[in-house]
This record gives C-alpha cells, sequence and structure tokens, in this order.
C-alpha cells in the first residue's frame, strides 16, 4: 500500500503544495488508492494461503479461496464442495455463515451456485426431461431419482402439476445400490428406451419395461451425486440453487420456486 501512494502522490504533491486545486484531489487520490491497495493485500495473503495449503495437503485440489465478510476467515472451494479455513491452517470446517440482518444464509447460497455449476456441466442431453406441453416453461427444478424409491414416485406422480404451472423436470439417474443392482438395471433399461420419459412413468409404477442396455450417463450421475452431497433421493436442485432433499408435495415446491429468482 505505501509504495503504491508514494509513487503516485507525492511527485505531485511535492510540485504543487501550495495550489489549493491539490488539496481537493488529494483526498479524491487516497480515496481511490486505499481500496485498490487494500485488494492487493486481499489477494496476497490468498496466495500465501493457497501456497501453504498446497504444500500441507498437496492432493487436494483447490478450484478457489476467498475471503468472507467474517474477518480472518477464509472461504476454500474444491471442487463442488465449501469449507472455511483460518489464516493459519489450524481449522478447517464445514458450517453455515448466515447474515443476521437479512436472514440470508451466505453458505447456501454460494453452495446452491456451485451445485447448479455442476449440474449444467453434465448437460440436458444427459438428462430426462419433462417439459410442460403448452407454452414455454418460465422455471427448472433438477431432481436425483431411482425407480426403487417410494417418494421418487409420489413425487413423479405431480410432475403433470408441476409442468401445468410452467416447470420444467429435469431428471439424473441415481441407483441408490449401485452400478450392477436392479435398481441400476431399471435405469439403464429407461435410457435406452426409444421414449424415457414414458418408460420412467412406467417404472416408478411398478411395470415391467424390459431390460435394455446402451452407453448411458448413470456413472457420470452418481459422481455428480457425490459431489453435491447427496445422501437420499429424491434430491432436488431448484434453478435458484436451493437444494431440497426429500419429498415436498408440488403445491410447496412451486411456492417455493415462484418466490424465488433463478441464477
Amino acid at each position: 500500500m505505501e509504495c503504491f501512494i508514494k509513487w503516485l502522490v507525492i511527485p505531485v504533491l511535492t510540485k504543487t503544495t501550495k495550489s489549493t486545486s491539490m488539496k481537493r484531489i488529494l483526498p479524491v487520490f487516497l480515496g481511490i488508492l486505499l481500496p485498490i491497495c487494500g485488494f492487493a493485500d486481499q489477494q496476497a495473503d490468498i496466495e500465501q494461503l493457497k501456497g501453504n495449503l498446497t504444500k500441507e495437503m498437496p492432493e487436494l485440489t483447490i478450484s478457489e479461496i476467498k475471503t468472507t465478510p467474517i474477518d480472518g476467515l477464509y472461504q476454500l472451494i474444491t471442487g463442488s464442495r465449501l469449507f472455511y479455513l483460518t489464516p493459519d491452517l489450524k481449522y478447517a470446517f464445514r458450517g453455515s455463515i448466515i447474515e443476521l440482518d437479512s436472514q440470508t444464509d451466505i453458505t447456501a447460497r454460494d453452495q446452491g451456485k456451485l451445485s447448479m455449476q455442476a449440474i449444467e456441466n453434465i448437460g440436458e442431453q444427459n438428462m430426462v426431461i419433462f417439459e410442460p406441453k403448452e407454452g414455454k416453461a418460465e422455471r427448472t427444478i433438477t431432481v436425483f431419482t431411482d425407480t426403487s424409491c417410494p417418494y421418487c414416485a409420489r413425487l413423479h406422480e405431480e410432475v403433470p402439476t408441476l409442468n401445468e404451472a410452467g416447470i420444467r423436470v429435469r431428471y439424473l439417474l441415481y441407483p441408490r445400490a449401485g452400478i450392477g443392482s436392479d435398481a441400476h438395471k431399471v435405469l439403464q433399461s429407461i435410457w435406452c428406451s426409444d421414449d424415457r420419459q414414458q418408460a420412467l412413468t412406467d417404472a416408478k409404477a411398478g411395470k415391467d419395461i424390459g431390460e435394455k442396455s446402451c452407453d448411458n450417463p448413470i456413472p457420470q450421475h452418481m459422481e455428480l451425486a457425490r459431489l453435491v452431497g447427496l445422501q437420499g433421493t429424491p434430491l432436488i436442485f431448484t434453478d435458484a440453487g436451493e437444494m431440497v432433499s426429500g419429498y415436498r408435495p408440488a403445491n410447496i415446491l412451486i411456492e417455493s420456486i415462484k418466490n424465488s429468482k433463478p441464477l
């Protein structure tokens, strides 16, 4: 910070010390320079922290380190997961930072953005999508689903209601019992069907859709589920970045979505 001020301000000041105009300009210079220098100091601290963390944990993938609203606490992003660090690297933890004045869960907001970025990277060509039959979809939810999950079937029964409200439903296929399980075979058969939407609807209704095999994105869906912290199905992400664990009635989902803004 000091070198910035000397280099930019002192040469002018020595030539115009008695100038009234300079006395007026100087506070403006300082007002501009101090934030610049503070930002430079922050970046230097972050780079040093990143270097120290790499030495301590060379196997860790560091996507980004940035400041938080709390002095002396940093946010660490590794892949699609979010942690907090103290500058001495003695402590790292997961938890929520909540801004009390606005009742904003800053951690949930930031984690939601990361999760949605990871989901979008999968690509809609690798999803089973139920679109509204009439009109353009206004909003979108993305659901990790399993045909062996009763609450997933219950949610699927309400997809027409969601579609009527202008909400499209994008499915990612997650066999809870793992690759090679009966549930995996059903999900694979859904993906390999000529009409994936109908096959998914039939399978969730308990109908036999026949066994099929082909190249499919299910392993990608399972890895994505791990990255976003899935612990059970259904797991719903709204386009506002909100994560909803478990079943919610359509009317509650619709109200929540309508009262939010997409990312």
